[in-house]
């Protein structure tokens, strides 16, 4: 039923699980430079790594992520720049939640007793740790 590849759903990184490995590996190059133009984007992108991709493959890459509303962009010479509209941890809590929520409308009720009954065999400290990380949010 998950339309994503092997790949992709065996991926250690969630977002890449979620976006894919090249558009995860953007959006963290993204978050260290905090802005890139495509170029200065392919550029670091190419750095220790065998298989080039050409400048129009990364604008593509680029623009989807843009269309997604993961970039925000300003005019810069006859390109743009660009920059995370959000952190790796504010993307990450709203793909939660948009999962959760289609979980629950889909499935409604039989979902909160199978969320419930996951939960019940956890140990103290990790129901403490998991109510942390969402206190965080």
């Amino acid at each position: 039923m998950d339309r994503r590849s092997e790949r992709q759903r065996q991926a250690k990184d969630p977002l890449a699980r979620y976006l894919g490995a090249v558009q995860a590996e953007l959006m963290g190059i993204f978050w260290t430079r905090e802005s890139a133009t495509v170029r200065e984007l392919r550029d670091d992108l190419h750095r220790g790594r065998r298989r080039k991709l050409a400048y129009t493959t990364v604008l593509t890459l680029v623009s989807r992520l843009w269309q997604r509303g993961l970039l925000a962009r300003e005019p810069e010479g006859r390109g743009f720049r660009y920059r995370p509209a959000k952190t790796r941890e504010e993307l990450l809590a709203e793909l939660s939640d948009e999962l959760i929520n289609r979980l629950f409308d889909d499935f409604g009720e039989i979902a909160l007793a199978r969320l419930d009954a996951r939960l019940g065999p956890l140990e103290p400290g990790q129901r403490r740790r998991l109510a942390q990380a969402a206190r965080k949010r």
